[in-house]
C-alpha cells in the first residue's frame, strides 16, 4: 500500500446520498455508531429530488377495498415525519420546511370514482376526513368552482419540501458526508478507496457497507433489483389556479392523477404531475405525453384555461428490490450477502422504517457503536444539493 494512503476504521460506510443513505447516516450517528456517507454526485440527485414529496399515509394503497400491505407499511410514516420536523425525534428535522400539511383525495362525480373513495375513507377512517363543503376554505383552491361536483377529503399527508430535507441532513452531519469522484467500489479485502482531487487517498475500513445507491445497486452480483420507469409532467403559467397537493381517483388501485404544486428558481407555480398519468405514460413519447396531460386535466378541470399553460416531461427509473412479476413491492428492500448490505426504501416516506431495518441486521451482526475520528477527512469537498427537476437546463417547455 501507497504510503501516502491512509487508512480509517468505520463502523458503517453508505455508499449514496438519497434519502435512504442520508436517513440512515443520522439514525446510526445518533446511536453513537461511527458511519461516513460517500457521495460521487450531489446528494438526493436521482430518484430523491424527483419524489413529489408526499409522507404517504396509506389512503392510496386501499382504493381497491383492502388494507394493503403497502398501507400497513406506511400508515406511521405522517406522525414519524412530522415529530421529526418539530425537533420531538432523535431525527432533528427543524431546519426542513412543509410544503403542505395535508394531503388532499377528490373524487370526481362518476360512480367508479366515488366508490374508491368510499372505500378508502372507511379503512382511513383515522387519517381521512371528508371536507362538506366544496366552496369552502378548506377545499383547494383548484377546485372551488360550482362545475365541480366531486368529493373532497383531506388525508394525514405532509408534503415535504424535499431539497429543505437533504439541506437539513447536509447541515446537521456535514463532517460524516463527503464527495468522492468517481464511483466507490468495495475491493475483496473489504476496503474501499476515495479519490479527490488535491486530497490524499484515502482508504476506508468499514465494518459494514450499506449501498442505498438505487438502480446503482445493481452493480452488486448478488443483488436482484426492478427498475419500474414515470414519464413525469411539468406545467408551467400563470393561468393554473393556485397551489394543489391532491390524488384524483379514477377506475383502478391507482390514483388517476397525483398533484404537488412547487416553486421553481425564478418563483414560478410548477404543477408536477405523476400518478397513472405517469405509469401509463411510459408508453407515449415527449409529444403525446403533454397532449394525454392536457387532455387528463381538462377533463378533470375544464373550467380552467389550459392553452396557455407551458408543459415539459422527463422520466425517472424507481429502483426497487426485485419482486414477483416486477409487482410494486410492500415496503423496504434490505439484503446482506457478510457483511455488504444492499437497500431501497420504495419511497421516501419509507425511508425511516429502512434505516431501523438496518439497524436491526447490524445488531444481529454484533456490530457494536464506536466513535470515530473524521477529522483526516475535513478537507474533502462536501456534494451539493441536487437541482429540482424543473430547475433542469436541459427540459424542452412547450
Amino acid at each position: 500500500m501507497s504510503a501516502i494512503q491512509r487508512i480509517l476504521n468505520v463502523d458503517v460506510a453508505i455508499g449514496g446520498g438519497g434519502i435512504a443513505g442520508l436517513w440512515l447516516l443520522a439514525r446510526l450517528r445518533e446511536r453513537g455508531y461511527g458511519v461516513l456517507l460517500i457521495e460521487s454526485e450531489r446528494l438526493g440527485a436521482g430518484q430523491t429530488i424527483c419524489a413529489q414529496g408526499i409522507v404517504h399515509g396509506g389512503a392510496k394503497y386501499s382504493l381497491h377495498g383492502q388494507v394493503s400491505r403497502s398501507a400497513e407499511a406506511v400508515a406511521g410514516m405522517p406522525e414519524l415525519w412530522r415529530r421529526c420536523l418539530r425537533g420531538e425525534d432523535a431525527i432533528d428535522l427543524r431546519g426542513a420546511r412543509l410544503l403542505a400539511e395535508h394531503q388532499h383525495l377528490w373524487a370526481t362525480g362518476a360512480p367508479i370514482s366515488r366508490l374508491a373513495a368510499f372505500f378508502a375513507s372507511k379503512l382511513m377512517r383515522s387519517r381521512m376526513d371528508k371536507v362538506a363543503d366544496a366552496g369552502g376554505d378548506a377545499v383547494p383552491m383548484a377546485l372551488r368552482h360550482p362545475a365541480f361536483h366531486g368529493t373532497v377529503y383531506r388525508l394525514d399527508e405532509p408534503v415535504l419540501e424535499v431539497a429543505s430535507v437533504l439541506t437539513a441532513f447536509a447541515e446537521r452531519y456535514r463532517d460524516a458526508i463527503v464527495r468522492s469522484q468517481g464511483p466507490v467500489t468495495l475491493k475483496a479485502d473489504g476496503t474501499m478507496t476515495l479519490h479527490c482531487v488535491g486530497c490524499p487517498q484515502q482508504v476506508l475500513r468499514p465494518a459494514i457497507t450499506v449501498f442505498t445507491t438505487g438502480a446503482g445497486n445493481i452493480g452488486l452480483p448478488w443483488v436482484a433489483q426492478q427498475l419500474r420507469p414515470l414519464h413525469m409532467v411539468l406545467a408551467r403559467g400563470v393561468n393554473l389556479p393556485g397551489s394543489l397537493y391532491a390524488h384524483c381517483l379514477g377506475a383502478s388501485d391507482l390514483p388517476r392523477l397525483t398533484v404537488t404544486s412547487h416553486f421553481d428558481a425564478d418563483g414560478r407555480l410548477i404543477w408536477y404531475l405523476g400518478g397513472g398519468l405517469a405509469e401509463e405514460g411510459i408508453k407515449r413519447d415527449r409529444h403525446e405525453q403533454i397532449r394525454a396531460a392536457r387532455r387528463e386535466l381538462s377533463t378533470l378541470l375544464p373550467w380552467v384555461d389550459w392553452n396557455p399553460v407551458e408543459f415539459a416531461t422527463f422520466t425517472i427509473q424507481r429502483a426497487e428490490a426485485q419482486q414477483p412479476g416486477d409487482g410494486r413491492p410492500a415496503g423496504p428492500g434490505v439484503f446482506r450477502d457478510g457483511r455488504v448490505i444492499a437497500a431501497w426504501p420504495t419511497k421516501l416516506a419509507l425511508a425511516p422504517l429502512l434505516a431501523e431495518q438496518i439497524e436491526e441486521v447490524l445488531r444481529s451482526l454484533e456490530v457494536r457503536p464506536r466513535p470515530t475520528d473524521l477529522r483526516a477527512l475535513t478537507d474533502w469537498p462536501r456534494p451539493e444539493i441536487a437541482v429540482y427537476p424543473w430547475d433542469r437546463d436541459d427540459l424542452e417547455w412547450s
